[in-house]
């Protein structure tokens, strides 16, 4: 562990090292970009066809903005209560960066959002080809997530098909909401 890195035994950061032995994403890195693939898609699910692609993107962004705050702001003071004392700079910088890949996991929707906005599609089809994208997104999470494990046949299709129902239950919410 280099000196400027918190100790994990101290911030609960549990990590994993790569196949040179340097520390590879940590659990929580893991789980927030599927956690912010799921937040993008609850979001455009229950966006009203009538807002604009523009402000449904900017919506979207600004949701999972508001979840990593929140997050952040848990984490931060959980991990201060388990080391029993102030954070470093360094160790409240891990915490703040560690779950950026929630507010990231938006990003391709809300490209698609925006190209489609340029297009002129209708917005009802725009969000439905946005949360498609977040569906493959969630697949692609989902088989990345349980190869790296080491799932191998059918145990690796369950794995990731779980993944991809996230996507599925949120279509399913927009058709109930719409």
């Amino acid at each position: 562990m280099r000196a400027d890195e918190p100790d994990p035994r101290r911030t609960g950061r549990h990590v994993r090292a790569d196949e040179h032995g340097e520390p590879g994403e940590s659990l929580k890195e893991r789980a927030a970009y599927l956690y912010g693939l799921v937040i993008t898609g609850s979001v455009l699910a229950s966006a009203p066809a009538d807002l604009g692609l523009v402000r449904v993107a900017g919506l979207l962004g600004g949701t999972l903005l508001v979840y990593w705050c929140a997050e952040s702001y848990a984490h931060l003071i959980a991990a201060r209560s388990l080391a029993r004392r102030p954070l470093d700079a360094a160790e409240r910088r891990h915490v703040l960066t560690e779950g950026l890949p929630l507010v990231a996991a938006c990003t391709a929707p809300v490209v698609v959002l925006l190209i489609e906005a340029v297009l002129r599609v209708p917005a009802d089809v725009a969000v439905d080809i946005a949360l498609v994208v977040n569906l493959v997104l969630l697949l692609v999470v989902g088989w990345r997530m349980s190869t790296d494990s080491g799932l191998t046949g059918g145990r690796r299709l369950a794995a990731t098909a779980t993944a991809g129902l996230l996507g599925v239950a949120m279509i399913g919410l927009k058709l109930a909401l719409h």
